[in-house]
């Protein structure tokens, strides 16, 4: 165990990885009894771990394991993961691994010790700063991983990751958000509803043939399936009502760029992009129990032209979604965001959007945003639970979907009858096949990840 020489930015360890397949297994089993000859020879125990410690032992080095080999496969760009090793069972959430309790570090210096693994402490200099924890495989280690012919299709979920997740945010005294938290709500009848229903939706995607062809850009790590819903919680509540936020995350296909989309393939097809049009606009005319008007609702008087789209939709989404009533400048703009011309104000864009849609003048500054997504939210999962009942894969993007493109026509008809069925308006639903960007029939065969009980390393 070496300081740490400088700050670094390490990806951290993935607290639910583990092993998927019995060539892993044999792995992490044998980092298990090397570590337990170890314990033995070092005197690091003095007694046997009661049942319930031992399993969570074998938990804690099954994830180690498993991420240590990932890292062999994928090496991070730093080549280390961070990793807390203060963490004590007092402390423990509904977010956390409960495997990865106080005798954590002792796992890590046992793991170091058999030479399976590199491991730096962080520091802070004296204004906090600094870098954490992290470790790193050791040569001996990788050795072993490829001898043991490990591969990006061994790897699994370890049972218990939360898949409702509440954050809200902490303000200074001028209101101003510091960050987002975490929230470990109360268990309600509501979200164990939840969270069953993304279970077995999470299951029957684990289960779906979802592959990706080589182009030659870099993996594309289609082990990594599980969604979560992410809902919203008002400041200062610690028991969320479920009805702010919900929207789905999670999956290596809601990153991928745009230009790398056409290689996905779903039950071997090439795959299309289904999406509702004009959405956060739709759903706050639907609030107010209307239908929107015809046409392409972000052309607005003076600002029509097609190049210019991007820039109002996302000015007329900022509204929607902003708190402040009184808006007197345009939010900072990230990079490579589309923005209006320095002419059309704040003040100048409001009253375009009126003009065209004087129906939303109620929703203006009221902070809609967290409405509008749950409802969105609602609608995607009716038609993610259709779909499986189908038994038709379709993979998620917040207010659309990827499907495979034989099956579009079906779909887009569920899409949209679930926006009725939850809205009582329609909201049509744009379809889009994308270009197969490697003109040849073979693909590779997907990785299924398989979700684990704490009963699978012995």
């Amino acid at each position: 165990m070496a300081p740490s020489a400088s700050p670094a930015r390490h990806w951290w360890l993935d607290e639910w990885l583990g092993a998927g397949s019995p060539r892993l297994e044999r792995l992490v089993q044998e980092g298990a009894a090397l570590v337990a000859e170890y314990e033995e020879q070092t005197a690091a125990r003095k007694r046997r771990r009661r049942p319930d410690d031992q399993r969570r032992h074998l938990i804690a080095i099954q994830m180690v394991v498993a991420n240590l080999a990932h890292a062999v496969l994928s090496p991070p760009p730093t080549g280390r993961l961070a990793v807390l090793t203060g963490n004590d069972t007092v402390g423990f959430g509904r977010y956390d691994n409960r495997a990865l309790g106080k005798p954590f570090r002792g796992l890590l210096e046992a793991l170091e010790g058999i030479g399976w693994l590199d491991w730096t402490t962080g520091h802070r200099d004296e204004k906090g700063r600094g870098t954490a924890s992290s470790i790193a495989p050791t040569a001996t280690f990788a050795t072993r991983v490829r001898e043991a012919g490990v591969s990006p299709a061994d790897f699994g979920r370890i049972e218990g990751e939360e898949v409702i997740v509440v954050t809200r945010k902490l303000l200074n005294g001028n209101g101003e958000v510091l960050k987002k938290e975490k929230v470990d709500y109360p268990e309600t009848e509501t979200s164990r509803a939840l969270r069953a229903t993304m279970q077995d939706l999470n299951a029957f995607l684990g289960r779906a043939d979802i592959a990706f062809l080589d182009d030659g850009l870099g993996p594309v790590d289609l082990r990594s399936r599980v969604q979560r819903r992410y809902f919203v919680a008002d400041v200062g509540t610690t028991m969320p009502s479920f009805t702010l936020g919900g929207r789905l995350y999670g999956g290596a296909w809601q990153n991928l760029p745009k230009a790398r989309r056409g290689n996905l393939r779903i039950e071997g097809e090439p795959v299309a992009v289904l999406d509702y049009s004009s959405m956060a606009p739709r759903l706050a005319y639907a609030s107010l129990g209307l239908e929107a008007p015809a046409g392409d609702i972000y052309a607005l008087p003076g600002l029509e032209a097609p190049e210019l789209r991007p820039a109002v939709k996302r000015a007329f989404n900022t509204l929607l979604s902003d708190p402040f009533r009184q808006r007197s400048a345009w939010p900072a703009p990230g990079e490579g965001d589309p923005v209006l011309a320095p002419q059309w104000t704040v003040q100048r864009f409001r009253q375009a959007l009126l003009t065209r849609h004087p129906a939303l003048k109620g929703c203006l500054g009221t902070g809609m945003a967290p409405r509008l997504q749950n409802t969105e939210s609602v609608i995607l999962v009716e038609v993610l639970l259709e779909m499986k009942t189908r038994g038709i894969p379709v993979l998620s993007l917040h207010d659309g979907l990827f499907c495979p493109v034989s099956r579009s026509t079906e779909v887009r008809k569920v899409m949209e009858d679930a926006a009725l069925d939850v809205t009582k308006v329609n909201i049509p639903v744009d379809v889009k096949a994308l270009p197969d960007a490697l003109l040849r029939d073979t693909y590779i065969p997907s990785t299924r990840p398989v979700t684990l009980t704490d009963s699978s390393v012995t």
